[in-house]
Order: structure tokens, then C-alpha cells, then sequence
């Protein structure tokens, strides 16, 4: 059914951001299953806000695809040019998350983002999303779509695997002196943005309560995080940002833990990363992210519960494994690209008919 149907996946960041890997995945998913196409890479959904249609109508003139997908819902507002420019196409739309919504209801910037961005969205012949838990905050939003699929998130399996030897305590001592992080027990990690849901306040009073810990975080810092971090005091939080995705590899895979207290995910790549990597995971029992780790790793129903999440980190550091090796196998083979691709193509074909 796939034969000689063209798919044009748009996406308005770079291919070394997480929208950026799961746009090139999600081709790579389709050509798997007999679609060809490419990718349009626009520019940011802010600056790109008048450009981007003109850049996408052009793409749309010069080849005849037959299906376009976003590759998520902030660049909504292309859905109307694409209908201008092909009313053949079948639009399908990826959901990551409504938080824009759900967590900023009464937000001036917001409401225009809502408005402007990701409304249009409507428009969309069909949605596709992350988990259970993002589609029915979506439907609650946007309405029932009339097709409409989870499909999960597929990781990088070539990327995002275990070291062949892991490394030995010798190398990650030496690993991590290089890097300026030395003289702690172990490592706790963290890869987050700096957004109040991913509740790094708790993340940092773990670090306080565990002082011969070294606490390193992956992700731009912004100013009032900043301020709270130094009005803490802590000399066991350091911070790394822009790094690429093989040194994002080599942080997990010489990390002891990685702590995800995060408030509220859509899916939660981090932690299934982590596990991809060899590296247990603690997090908060909060929507995508108990979705997928429920059974896998421990979860906290309380996301600030600093001490609890210090428990578990000294456990971890005094040798005892927390992850449920099967269960974590399951869950990587179900974010595989191979099962990624069953899941997208299967629901594609509907679409296309």
C-alpha cells in the first residue's frame, strides 16, 4: 500500500535536538515500510512564523507528496498553507504534549501560542501521539480526531545501547576528571529543560542532602534557576550544555543513576535512554513517564520526595539493581525503530487509504 506514495516530514528544528532525531526516525520508520520522501528542516517556530509557510508552499510545488507530516503541533499553523497549496495531501500531526495548555491556561504568550501555532492543528486529517496519556489530553483539547493512533517514541538502538565492556571504575573516574567533576562517590544525572515541571528543585535538594554525590545536569540553565542553585550553596551540581549526541551517550553510560523527578511528561525519553545505556533510572509515577517505566524501575508517587529518591540512589550506589531486567527489555523492544516503524506505517496506511 506504502509503494510509491511520498511522505515530506517538516520539522522546525535541527536534526541534533530531539524533534530534530525523531524527524529523521520517523522518515527512516517510513521508508522502512515502502514510503520515500525527505525531510524539510524550517526555521524556529518563532522567527519562522511567516517564512516558514512560504519555504513549506515551495517544497509542496515542487514535488508531489502525498502525505505531509509535522512533526509536532506548535507548527500547526502550516496545516492551512499546506491545504492552500496540495488539497491532496492527507496532514497528519504528531502530539508530543499539550502543556502549553494544561500548564499555562491563563498565560498571555501562551494563549497567542495557542492561538497562532498550535490551534490550526485542528486542520490535520490525522493525529498521531506519544502515549495514551498525551491523547487523551489532546482529545480533551483539540476533539477527538477521527483517525488517530499512539505510536510511542523510538530510540536510537545504535546510539542508545550499552557499552560493550562497561566501563571500569578506573575510566569513569578518569571520564569525569576531565570534565571537572571529581573527588564525589558517585554520579546522578539529569537531561531536562529548565522548566518548573521538570521540578529541578527537587533534583537539587537531593543533591543537597547528598553532599559526597556529584549531581550533573544535561540542559541550558536559565537565570532564576541559577539564582536558586546558588542560594543553595551546593558544590556537588554541575551543568553541561551542548553537547553531542556521543558525549550525551558517554554521560549516560558513566552515570550511577539518572533521576527524573520531572511533573508531568508526554512520553519521557531520559530515563529509557538511560536504561538503553546500561544505567538505572529513578523516577517520578506522573503521566507518559509511568505509562512506560511503571514496572521497569522504581517509581515515586510524590515527585518532590527528595529523600526518597535518596534512598534509592544510595541503594544503587551500594551495589543493588533496581531495574526489572525483563520488563526493561519489553520496553526497549517496543521503542525500537523496527517497532516504531510497525506502529507508524500500520496507521499510515489507514490514512492514505
Amino acid at each position: 500500500m506504502a509503494a510509491g506514495k511520498k511522505v515530506l516530514v517538516v520539522c522546525d528544528k535541527n536534526p541534533f535536538t530531539s524533534f530534530g532525531r525523531l524527524a529523521e526516525d520517523s522518515l527512516a520508520a517510513l521508508k522502512l515500510a515502502g514510503y520515500d520522501g525527505e525531510i524539510l528542516w524550517l526555521s524556529d517556530r518563532y522567527t519562522g512564523l511567516w517564512t516558514n509557510r512560504g519555504t513549506l508552499a515551495g517544497a509542496l510545488k515542487a514535488k508531489p507528496f502525498d502525505v505531509v507530516f509535522l512533526i509536532h503541533s506548535g507548527i500547526g499553523y502550516l496545516v492551512p498553507r499546506i491545504r492552500a497549496v496540495r488539497p491532496d495531501a492527507k496532514v497528519v500531526v504528531m502530539v508530543h504534549d499539550i502543556f502549553w495548555n494544561s500548564l499555562h491556561r491563563h498565560s498571555l504568550k501562551y494563549f497567542l501560542f495557542r492561538k497562532l501555532f498550535a490551534d490550526p492543528s485542528r486542520g490535520a486529517d490525522a493525529f498521531v501521539f506519544n502515549s495514551r496519556y498525551t491523547q487523551g489530553e489532546s482529545d480533551a483539547y483539540f476533539g477527538k480526531p477521527r483517525l488517530s493512533a499512539v505510536v510511542g517514541c523510538p530510540i536510537r538502538g545504535n546510539l542508545f545501547c550499552k557499552a560493550q565492556d562497561r566501563p571500569s571504575l578506573e575510566q569513569r573516574a578518569g571520564f569525569w576528571c576531565e570534565r571537572g567533576v571529581n573527588g564525589f562517590r558517585g554520579i546522578c544525572l539529569n537531561i531536562s529543560l529548565d522548566e518548573p515541571r521538570k521540578n529541578l528543585k527537587t533534583f537539587f535538594e537531593v543533591a543537597r542532602l547528598n553532599p559526597d554525590v556529584a549531581f550533573v545536569r544535561v540542559g541550558r540553565l536559565c537565570a532564576e534557576t541559577a539564582k536558586h542553585l546558588d542560594s543553595m550553596g551546593l558544590k556537588n551540581v554541575f551543568h553541561f550544555n551542548g553537547i553531542s549526541d556521543d558525549l550525551l551517550v558517554a554521560f549516560y553510560r558513566n552515570s550511577d543513576l539518572m533521576l527524573y523527578p520531572s511533573l508531568m511528561e508526554g512520553f519521557g525519553l531520559p530515563p529509557i535512554e538511560a536504561i538503553a545505556c546500561g544505567t538505572p533510572a529513578v523516577a517520578a509515577e506522573t503521566s507518559g513517564i509511568a505509562e512506560n517505566l511503571n514496572g521497569v524501575v522504581p517509581l515515586l508517587k510524590d515527585p518532590n520526595d527528595a529523600e526518597g529518591f535518596g534512598r534509592i540512589l544510595r541503594s544503587v550506589l551500594d551495589g543493588e539493581n533496581i531495574v526489572n531486567e525483563e520488563a526493561a527489555q519489553r520496553l526497549l523492544e517496543q521503542c525500537s525503530l523496527e517497532a516504531f516503524a510497525k506502529r507508524l506505517s500500520d496507521f499510515m496506511n489507514t490514512v492514505v487509504g
